[in-house]
């Protein structure tokens, strides 16, 4: 009864959300019709990265070209089909190559000022809708309680020091027991998602994936 009315409330859920942000026909990169939010060329052109999962942190593509413009019309322009077409390149790689049922999933948190300017945290979007998509559980587990420079801004040991001890853990929530996904959307020196796994580590979670859509350079 119970998992039979979670269906029932998540399929209402689903249809509001694409009467709200409806999904559009024509590809939202160079607006070729008949296509579910990005045509095939533009898709070819994202320069993914095929040996990502050998590094520490894994990310799907670097940041240039197609991808960058999905993550900055998303991220500042609040196009909700650019934000739905990244949350599916994480997902491939996340049934490709996870035992995803095992995992929760969470995300980089904004500090309350940051999200407040900007209405709404886009890796906490994604996360969302992956854990939607892949029926797992999307948890709150950082607290960003540190205003913080923006990384970009910075140099790379600027980066370290900015974002150092700027998050906490959710009061109440034991998290030891957990395999962890943790997203976050462009990467450069690591610094941020570095910084969130120390944390996450010293709470004793029981395996970490670092996933990022996007890897850039200073």
């Amino acid at each position: 009864m119970g998992k039979a009315f979670n269906r029932i409330i998540k399929s209402i859920l689903e249809g509001l959300i694409e009467v709200i942000y409806p999904r559009e026909n024509y590809c939202i990169i160079c607006k070729e019709d008949n296509c579910f939010g990005i045509c095939e060329h533009c898709m070819k052109s994202i320069k993914t990265i095929a040996d990502s999962y050998q590094d520490e942190i894994i990310s799907y593509g670097y940041y240039g070209g197609v991808l960058k413009d999905l993550i900055l019309k998303f991220k500042y322009k609040s196009n909700f089909t650019a934000g739905d077409i990244l949350a599916e390149f994480l997902e491939e790689y996340i049934i490709r190559n996870l035992k995803y049922q095992e995992y929760v999933i969470t995300y980089i948190p904004l500090s309350k000022k940051s999200k407040k300017i900007r209405g709404f945290n886009q890796c906490e979007y994604i996360a969302k809708k992956i854990a939607n998509d892949l029926s797992i559980e999307a948890l709150e587990v950082l607290i960003k309680d540190k205003e913080t420079k923006e990384q970009k801004k910075l140099k790379k040991d600027e980066r370290y020091e900015n974002i150092k001890d700027a998050f906490k853990i959710k009061k109440g929530l034991e998290i030891g027991k957990y395999n962890i996904i943790l997203v976050d959307d462009v990467t450069t020196t690591g610094a941020t998602l570095k910084e969130a796994y120390k944390l996450l580590r010293k709470y004793q979670v029981k395996d970490i994936k670092l996933l990022t859509l996007a890897k850039s350079h200073i």
